[in-house]
């Protein structure tokens, strides 16, 4: 039983392996008795949680990671999983992933940490675009996933230009001139790990930039 779930670190993230053949409610009981084992082990500390070996639900995600919250002094910062009810995804396989039209560039999968986009348009990621990430835009920026990375919109002083996700989870945003940092505290957890917010848009107002749900 003890190999139906296994916990191992990597990197930046806690593995959380899933034995796909067992009933779920059993893997509940099994991670809560490991993650209570490991809490003094773990300790205080903020990290990504990657779920793999089964498909999760929507439900039996939120689940998983009300057992780890509770159970732990876990701060969960991003989560990694395959889920079995996620929308739809598109037929976008004969498009390259970096390709421009006019003055948009769109870029399809995930953004890894270390890798950079830079337009002298707009960018359209059709993915996510993970931590220590870079996007750097003439124009406006648009995340269709996940945002956890640093973002830079009208670059040249066009305080215009706005940044919008539909996670919005950005490490630092620069919109013109104007730059905000240390909001993913304040947006991170409430947003990615409830799975309740909606469309985000950073754009500046009032010479501040503001971020705001688009209804």
């Amino acid at each position: 039983m003890s190999n139906h779930v296994i916990i191992k670190g990597k990197n930046d993230r806690l593995v959380i392996a899933l034995n796909p053949d067992i009933d779920f409610l059993d893997i509940c009981d099994i991670l809560k008795t490991k993650i209570l084992e490991a809490k003094n082990f773990i300790g205080n500390s903020r990290m990504a949680i990657e779920f793999s070996g089964r498909a999760l639900t929507n439900e039996e995600e939120n689940k998983l990671i009300g057992i780890i919250t509770e159970n732990s002094n876990i701060v969960i910062s991003y989560i990694f999983s395959k889920r079995t009810d996620s929308e739809e995804e598109m037929d976008l396989e004969n498009i390259n992933p970096l390709i421009e039209e006019g003055k948009t560039h769109f870029f399809r999968g995930t953004l890894r940490s270390g890798s950079k986009i830079e337009s002298d348009g707009n960018v359209v990621v059709l993915g996510d675009v993970n931590p220590s990430s870079i996007i750097k835009a003439r124009g406006n920026v648009i995340v269709l996933g996940h945002l956890n990375g640093t973002v830079y919109a009208g670059l040249g002083g066009d305080d215009r230009a706005f940044i919008g996700a539909i996670y919005f989870n950005p490490i630092q945003l620069t919109i013109g001139m104007k730059t905000i940092t240390d909001i993913q505290d304040e947006i991170l957890d409430s947003s990615r790990v409830n799975k309740k917010s909606r469309f985000k848009v950073a754009r500046i107002r009032n010479q501040e930039i503001v971020v705001e749900e688009l209804i």
